[in-house]
């Protein structure tokens, strides 16, 4: 097999695509990798899809028509591992296309933290890093959806997955031998854990542009406004932000919760209904966001959503933290992991603040790890 010439296979053809899908079935693992677009459109529009099999890349094109529904189906169904790097959008497509996650997953930026290589390198950095290539990124942002795909384009799709199936064994035996091969598989549950992914409408006001700007009422409106916002967005196909835009919701958000409560939702309707709003002429939806905004500031100002800062420390606990930290890289480097992957400064303060709470620094194969990190938290020069 040579190593930067695989033999490389377009599939375009349902004849085509059972010949990947025997190839499939015979080979021990596989490397995937996707690309996509979605500038224009709230679900990403898948543009091609990469599969590594021995000695052979197949190029499957999502735009030639080819009903994909039988691949999707053997992706979360084999029992082989699916290698992917940075896997969480990756991970996101599969599961709108096949409705679930595959059964097993190997993400290579995991492993590479897992074994001290590099905290959230690229795919570029960690084949450098394990191979001496050097990949030419220079098609990354290139126009994926245009067809024939230029030579470029095409070199860049079958290294890229290629080298996806050359680094895999080798981080494989490296967590083998150091005896992390578990670590990876409780890594890989969390990362594959379907609800990461479930549509958190309820939760996206959080990320609006400027929402630190409103007080505890404002955010109380902009929490339903957000969601119904996310619903449209999801039906129109369309960015978010295209269908209305942060400035907007914020601008509105401030007006309805300064009216005088308790608000009607019959006060509310007419400012839906106006100005940069995308429901105009869609009464059904204007009366029943009406509806939840009023109830919304209907509840007790106490149960309004705030936007929380993490615990604040009291001064005598903050060398503490930082001797935690000291210690934590300390750990890290004695074994060969990056301090990113065994904890974030986050997470210690948050633990710092609520020593007895569950988290996953107390669970798992951390437990043990980081207990002397963790131990006597009132002491911090205890051995």
């Amino acid at each position: 097999m040579s190593v930067d010439a695989p033999t490389v296979h377009l599939v375009t053809r349902k004849e085509q695509l059972d010949e990947l899908l025997d190839a499939m079935a015979k080979a021990d693992y596989l490397p995937l990798d996707t690309e996509f677009v979605r500038e224009r459109t709230y679900f990403p529009r898948l543009a091609l899809l990469q599969i590594a099999t021995p000695g052979t890349v197949w190029l499957v094109d999502p735009l030639a028509g080819l009903d994909l529904s039988p691949l999707w189906e053997r992706i979360v169904s084999t029992d082989k591992p699916v290698v992917l790097h940075a896997a969480d959008q990756d991970l996101d497509l599969i599961l709108t296309a096949a409705g679930r996650l595959p059964r097993q997953v190997f993400d290579t930026q995991i492993a590479a933290e897992l074994l001290g290589i590099g905290a959230q390198l690229s795919y570029a950095a960690l084949v450098e890093k394990l191979l001496g290539i050097a990949l030419d990124k220079a098609q990354v942002r290139s126009d994926w959806l245009a067809r024939p795909l230029s030579e470029a384009q095409w070199d860049y799709a079958v290294q890229d997955v290629f080298q996806l199936g050359r680094i895999f064994p080798l981080l494989h035996e490296r967590l083998a031998r150091t005896g992390r091969l578990e670590w990876m598989d409780e890594e890989t549950a969390r990362q594959t854990d379907p609800a990461r992914f479930a549509p958190a409408d309820q939760r996206r006001w959080k990320k609006v542009r400027g929402v630190q700007t409103l007080n505890r009422a404002g955010l109380a409106v902009l929490r339903p406004l957000t969601a119904c916002r996310e619903q449209l967005a999801r039906e129109r196909d369309l960015p978010r932000r295209w269908v209305w835009r942060d400035e907007a919701l914020l601008e509105l958000a401030r007006a309805i919760a300064g009216l005088p409560h308790p608000v009607d939702p019959g006060q509310i309707t007419p400012m839906l209904e106006t100005g940069r709003s995308p429901l105009r002429g869609d009464d059904d939806r204007i009366r029943r966001l009406a509806d939840a905004i009023a109830r919304e500031l209907d509840r007790p100002p106490s149960h309004w959503p705030e936007l929380r800062r993490g615990p604040a420390l009291p001064p005598e606990d903050r060398e503490l933290l930082k001797s935690r930290r000291n210690r934590l890289e300390q750990l890290a480097e004695r074994e060969s992991i990056c301090p990113s992957r065994l904890a974030t400064s986050a997470e210690l303060k948050h633990h710092l603040a609520n020593p007895d709470r569950p988290s996953r620094l107390n669970q798992g194969w951390r437990a043990d790890l980081l207990a002397p990190v963790l131990r006597d938290a009132r002491q911090p020069d205890s051995p």
